[in-house]
């Protein structure tokens, strides 16, 4: 490292392999640009320091992580020093949000932008919103959607985040956000999906490579955020997230980086072996009332379980006969005409003319509760597309916006099972929960036991299935737990457990993160479809039973009763006499029909 003195400043100069790097230090040299790119150069010092280690690439190697984690802290330490001597503010930061339109403040802060990755300068984007209740303390926890191909961007406005977008892309609070009790990071993962760029050409991603980059990015985000480092962290996600979760935890455990306190993760409706999942849809359909009998009949004639789910998800190995019967099945069900990703619930009408009533009235279907309803993803990528927003969250630096979709194809090799991930997983004692609402008929419950028990993991129960109930006292869903695993119904829920009971998926993962007894305690937000049920008069102690009712014992019941009859007898007989009486008077007759008056039915 050559350094060359100027006046009241210093520049470093780093090269390797082509990499340079100028820091300008000392207040006089600090200017708006600059500002802005000190923490882009924070993040380069990493690169330049990762080079410098014989221009190794494995993170598995011993020598690159002990490295590696040493130029994290440089480079934290760095970030630091500079932000307390010139006062910098994170040029990530987010300072407004157009159309917020919501009467409560914002309370918290957020901050959203671009992070490159050291092995192959890709940027990751991220938004980050810190807890309502304790930033400083509270855990870490990273969000994933899945696809592969989807951003976690639609799990931030239509299912778990603090904001949702309304029907004319205003955007109001979400009650049930989990980042009320938690720092909640949400990745755009891999590269190419949402604002996270380039998108990969000719490369071929899988899992693994998933994996590396979203590990190199947690690196890169600790160096960047230093005040998070021991904090209780967790990784969650939903759907082929499923994939993605046990490889990068699994990678986590094998190659720990320091000061990342990796304590947990959940999943919801999870994709996790492709045979044991897929095999399940058609079970899960009968059970459920979507096909006849004659077709589900068929089907186990013809499909072994070898041969079904290649024909569900369209493999090579599919036969004629299995797929006649997967396709006559689908047929008869009418599955377009139904969201079997929450078989309760409507479909979205946006490409249709009903759309107008729905945004004129703002209607909210009577399936979803909370306030997120079937059109709330489509109001949100019409949202991040307006170059106001991409502004605001540091997507774009220029007026022109760039094209944003929820979901992309990508040339990725899908894992067929997750399940060798979890046995070190499980062994390290990171703890699990694996959650799945009941009302998905894509990648269901039935799938889920059957991976965790006799026909994957065979895992041993230590606390059998049993109700667990939401603060609102009513039957939440079901539970059962194994060593270090947790899994629980959700009834009701859908593929995306938050969007369609959000009550009860926020109380289910605060209890994760905080245990049962400290959630017990905590207060939780109440929305009209939530909480017309008594709950609300339950939940008040100037309410209690005791308080309303006297104790009573055996013998006072026996004149309470005979006196009940009392009253009764002498209400019927007052009736009789005044029924009597009227009817005498206004002469009207009632005719008891024959069996000669029964209906005659064509044929």
């Amino acid at each position: 490292m050559d350094i060359e003195y100027a006046s009241n400043c210093c520049v470093n100069a780093c090269r390797c392999r082509g990499h340079v790097l100028n820091v300008v230090c000392g207040k006089t040299a600090v200017s708006t640009p600059t500002i802005r790119m000190y923490y882009d150069q924070t993040i380069q010092i990493v690169r330049v320091l990762e080079c410098r280690v014989e221009h190794r690439n494995d993170p598995d190697d011993f020598e690159f992580r002990t490295r590696t984690d040493l130029a994290m802290w440089t480079a934290a330490i760095f970030l630091a020093g500079l932000t307390a001597a010139t006062g910098i503010p994170n040029p990530h930061k987010i300072t407004s949000l157009p159309n917020y339109a919501d009467s409560k403040s914002i309370n918290f802060d957020q901050y959203a932008g671009f992070i490159s990755l050291p092995s192959n300068s890709q940027k990751m984007f991220y938004w980050l919103t810190e807890s309502e209740s304790s930033p400083s303390s509270d855990p870490l926890v990273l969000w994933l959607n899945g696809g592969p191909g989807c951003s976690s961007l639609g799990g931030f406005f239509a299912e778990l985040g603090p904001f949702v977008v309304e029907s004319d892309l205003t955007v109001k609070r979400n009650p049930y956000a989990w980042n009320r009790k938690a720092n909640m990071i949400f990745l755009e993962s891999p590269a190419g999906v949402g604002f996270s760029q380039p998108k990969p050409n000719d490369t071929d991603l899988n899992d693994d490579i998933t994996a590396t980059h979203t590990y190199e990015f947690l690196m890169q985000f600790y160096a960047m955020y230093p005040t998070y480092v021991n904090r209780p962290f967790y990784v969650m996600g939903e759907s082929y997230a499923g994939m993605y979760v046990p490889h990068l935890v699994a990678k986590l455990v094998a190659s720990p980086i320091a000061h990342v306190n990796l304590t947990g993760f959940a999943l919801g409706n999870p994709l996790t072996d492709q045979t044991i999942d897929g095999n399940a849809q058609m079970d899960y359909m009968y059970s459920h009332g979507l096909i006849s009998i004659e077709s589900y009949e068929t089907l186990q004639a013809v499909c072994p379980p070898q041969i079904m789910w290649q024909c569900l998800y369209q493999k090579p190995n599919c036969t004629v006969a299995c797929a006649a019967a997967v396709m006559e099945a689908t047929f008869s069900a009418d599955v377009n005409a139904f969201d079997g990703y929450y078989i309760q619930g409507d479909k979205c009408l946006l490409e249709d003319n009903q759309i107008g009533t729905l945004k004129s009235h703002g209607i909210r279907p009577n399936t979803h509760r909370g306030m997120i309803g079937p059109c709330t993803e489509k109001f949100a990528q019409a949202y991040l597309n307006l170059p106001s927003v991409q502004q605001a969250i540091h997507a774009i630096t220029s007026t022109e916006a760039v094209p944003w979709l929820s979901c992309v194809l990508l040339n990725y090799t899908m894992t067929m099972s997750a399940l060798p991930k979890y046995p070190p997983i499980l062994k390290a004692g990171v703890r699990a929960l694996i959650y799945s609402g009941d009302s998905d008929a894509v990648i269901n419950f039935i799938g889920t036991q059957r991976w965790i028990t006799k026909k994957g993991l065979n895992l041993t129960v230590v606390d059998p299935w049993k109700a667990w109930f939401g603060p609102d006292k009513q039957l939440a869903g079901y539970t059962e737990r194994y060593t270090n695993l947790t899994f629980m119904t959700v009834k009701g829920g859908g593929h995306m457990v938050p969007s369609t009971r959000p009550l009860h998926a926020l109380y289910m993962i605060e209890c994760f993160l905080y245990g049962n007894n400290a959630c017990a305690n905590f207060s939780y937000p109440k929305d009209a479809l939530e909480y017309l049920s008594g709950a609300d008069l339950s939940a008040d102690p100037s309410l209690k039973s005791e308080t309303i009712l006297p104790r009573v014992t055996p013998h006072h019941y026996l004149w309470f009763g005979i006196g009940l009859m009392g009253v009764v007898a002498i209400v019927f007989f007052v009736w009789r006499h005044y029924a009597t009486h009227e009817t005498k008077k206004d002469e009207v007759k009632y005719t008891e029909l024959t069996a000669e008056a029964k209906p005659v039915y064509s044929q």
